[in-house]
């Protein structure tokens, strides 16, 4: 029997949810995103369905419900020690110390990803911090790792902590980030990230809450934006196909059908200018989702060396502010 529904394998159905917000779910199907047992997500569904942070629609599709408070409530009990830690001291500035951490797992290809206030440091800079700590799969990546760097152990403290998830689910959402101090490393999702700092310090609760509420405000602003974009592909003639979620493949923001061409559309929107980080994601979400397929990128303006490389690869480009002023107009047209 399931007691506690932020503990063990139920909270892989929680993070799902908590990561895909604005999506509907037939139980089966968050099942296997979470990669649990159809009972288990059963189970957790009906509990979230009583505690008012689920709801089901007349087609018994489920839809997240109050999901700050959600992980408000999962973070307030989060209890990240439960994680076998282990520590290292090695010299040099944190920041140093972090990209060697990063290319030596890279070389091992041994999955890891920076959590608390050092990946806080780098995505927000919101707190400073005294050391790294690092989510490693196992013991064998993280003594190879230790090898490789002729770590020290640690008595007391140490600047190295590595955290050794003996469940994945840690690691759904991450994110590569590109800060000038460490170079291109993986951080945890902002979920797993607001867990990890929630009770770790009274300092690092403060930016916890300080991510919480930033990271709400930007998901309501995407999902408004999003759908902005998806009116604008529809009024092309255009038939929005479900995207099947997930925090470990490259999908895209928008997957359309185009009836008269018979071709598939792959969106993908940014906030800020597309740079070539955002073209290569494009140019994956395209190439995972096979033959006869175009791609979009949207975004308020795009650099050069961006659009070069779009163009290189037959991908089109669309202003945002086109996107805004057809809206607005109620024009149509095609996509070609």
């Amino acid at each position: 029997m399931v007691r506690n529904i932020f503990a063990g394998k139920s909270t892989r159905v929680v993070r799902v949810l908590l990561s895909n917000p604005s999506k509907t779910w037939r139980v089966r199907q968050l099942a296997t995103e979470a990669k649990v047992s159809l009972g288990l997500a059963s189970i957790v569904t009906n509990r979230l369905i009583d505690m008012g942070f689920l709801a089901r629609g007349r087609s018994m599709r489920l839809k997240l419900r109050k999901e700050e408070e959600l992980l408000r409530r999962w973070g307030g009990v989060y209890d990240s020690s439960t994680w076998v830690h282990r520590a290292y001291y090695a010299q040099g500035t944190l920041y140093d110390i972090g990209r060697d951490l990063a290319e030596t797992a890279k070389k091992h290809s041994i999955k890891y990803a920076f959590t608390g206030p050092f990946a806080t440091d780098l995505t927000t800079q919101y707190i400073r911090p005294a050391e790294i700590h690092m989510y490693i799969t196992n013991e064998n990546g993280m003594k190879r790792i230790v090898d490789d760097q002729n770590l020290e152990i640690a008595e007391i403290g140490g600047n190295i902590i590595f955290l050794i998830a003996d469940d994945e689910s840690v690691f759904y959402g991450a994110r590569e980030i590109t800060d000038n101090r460490v170079g291109t490393v993986t951080v945890v999702s902002e979920i797993q990230l607001i867990l990890d700092l929630y009770n770790y310090t009274d300092r690092t609760r403060e930016a916890a809450d300080r991510l919480l509420s930033k990271e709400f405000e930007r998901k309501s602003k995407e999902e408004n934006t999003i759908e902005m974009v998806k009116k604008f592909f529809e009024q092309k003639g255009l038939i929005a196909k479900e995207v099947a979620t997930t925090g470990f493949r490259s999908q895209p923001d928008l997957i359309f059908f185009d009836p008269k061409t018979q071709e598939q559309i792959a969106v993908e929107y940014k906030n800020s200018t597309a740079k070539l980080d955002s073209v290569d994601q494009l140019k994956k979400a395209v190439l995972f989702l096979g033959e006869k397929t175009k791609g979009v990128l949207v975004a308020p303006s795009i650099t050069n060396a961006a659009r070069k490389e779009l163009e290189k690869a037959h991908l089109r480009f669309e202003p945002m502010e086109a996107v805004e002023r057809n809206l607005h107009k109620g024009t149509s047209g095609s996509l070609s």
